[in-house]
């Protein structure tokens, strides 16, 4: 039995950039695992230096915050899967706009937990 494996992982940079964005959510994820499932106190996901802590929440807020980047980047995937048959261009675009989201999600994800 053959396994389908998308057209976009047959070129190299968008292997790479794939790649690359599926180790900075897996870095993520772990990272919220590890730091964030034990924690009964509000977690402050918003501050400013002027005013202060904007935002608190708990746990599933941070979970709703992460897993909506988490939804954009498959969207980015998908998308760059459909344009890599009609144009691949774009698919270059939405696959490295993917490892700039996947980036920003692990920083998010760092700097909730660096400020709690």
């Amino acid at each position: 039995m053959q396994v389908a494996v998308p057209s976009i992982f047959r070129k190299k940079p968008l292997l790479v950039l794939s790649g690359l964005s599926g180790i900075a959510i897996l870095g993520s994820l772990i990272l919220a695992f590890s730091k964030l499932k034990g924690l009964s106190y509000p977690l402050v996901l918003h501050f400013d230096i002027f005013r202060g802590v904007d935002f608190l929440g708990d746990t599933t807020d941070f979970w709703g915050i992460w897993l909506g980047g988490f939804a954009c980047i498959v969207l980015n995937f998908l998308l760059g899967e459909v344009m890599f048959k009609k144009e691949r261009v774009l698919s270059y675009v939405f696959l490295a706009v993917n490892l700039l989201l996947a980036l920003l999600l692990f920083i998010i994800t760092a700097i909730v937990i660096g400020a709690n």
